[in-house]
C-alpha cells in the first residue's frame, strides 16, 4: 500500500527542505515537524473505540486509539534520527529501535547491514523511520532483517521522499508493507533522488570521512 501526502503542512516543509542553502539547525528542525505531521496519518488508520469522560460539568462522549502502547519505531541511522525524534513525540509509549546499513557507492548500490538493534516486534506495529527511499534496496535489507526478528502485525515505513522504482521495489518483496510519502520522483542519478533534497544524512549531520 502506498499512500502520497498531500497535507498542505508536510508540502510546505517539503519545500523548505529541498533548498540547498538550508543549514543544518533548521533542517533537523522541519525533519522532526514533519515526522510529527507524518506519525500523525498512520496513527488516523488506527483502531479507535468510544469512552466516557468524565469533565468538571458533567460526562462527554470521546474515542480513544487502540494500541497506541503496541508499536516499535525503527531509525535508519543515521539520516532518519531527526524524522523518528517527531515520529516518537506521538507514539510517546512507543518502543524503539535502531538499524545501521551502508550502500555501495557504485551500481547496482547494494545494501550491507551492519548493526541491528530492536525490541520485539512479534505481533506490533512496526514503524520504520527514513527519510529517502531511492532504490529501495537499503529499506529491502531492512525489512529482511526485521522480520527474522519476528512477525509484526503492521509493518510501515514513514518517508520524505521516494522514487517510483524505490516503491515497486519494496512492494514487489513486501507486499504487506504500508508506505507513507510526500512526494514520488521517478529519477535516479548514482543512486540518488533528482531532483530530490541531497544526502538527508549529511545535511543533517556532515559528511563522514570516509
Amino acid at each position: 500500500m502506498l499512500k502520497i501526502l498531500k497535507n498542505i503542512v508536510l508540502q510546505d516543509r517539503l519545500t523548505k527542505i529541498r533548498d540547498s542553502n538550508i543549514d543544518r539547525v533548521n533542517f533537523k528542525s522541519i525533519l522532526l515537524d514533519m515526522g510529527r505531521f507524518i506519525a500523525y496519518e498512520l496513527q488516523s488508520t488506527m483502531d479507535i473505540h468510544e469512552v466516557n469522560v468524565k469533565t468538571s460539568l458533567g460526562t462527554a462522549k470521546g474515542i480513544k486509539i487502540n494500541e497506541t502502547d503496541n508499536v516499535v519505531v525503527i531509525a535508519i541511522l543515521r539520516a532518519a534520527l531527526p524524522l523518528v525524534e517527531g515520529i516518537m513525540s506521538v507514539f510517546n509509549e512507543a518502543e524503539y529501535g535502531v538499524v545501521g546499513v551502508w550502500r555501495e557507492n557504485e551500481p547496482p548500490f547494494q545494501a550491507n547491514m551492519g548493526y541491528i538493534k530492536i525490541p520485539d516486534i512479534e505481533n506490533k506495529i512496526v514503524i520504520i523511520a527514513d527519510p529517502m527511499l531511492a532504490t529501495g534496496n537499503t529499506m529491502n535489507a531492512t525489512l529482511n532483517e526485521i522480520k527474522k526478528q519476528g512477525k509484526p502485525r503492521r509493518l510501515a515505513i514513514l518517508n520524505i521522499i521516494a522514487t517510483e522504482e524505490g516503491v515497486e521495489k519494496v512492494l514487489e518483496n513486501h507486499s504487506e508493507v504500508e508506505i507513507y510519502t510526500c512526494s514520488i520522483e521517478n529519477k535516479l542519478k548514482e543512486g540518488y533522488i533528482v531532483p530530490g533534497l541531497g544526502d538527508a544524512g549529511d545535511i543533517a549531520f556532515g559528511k563522514p570521512i570516509h
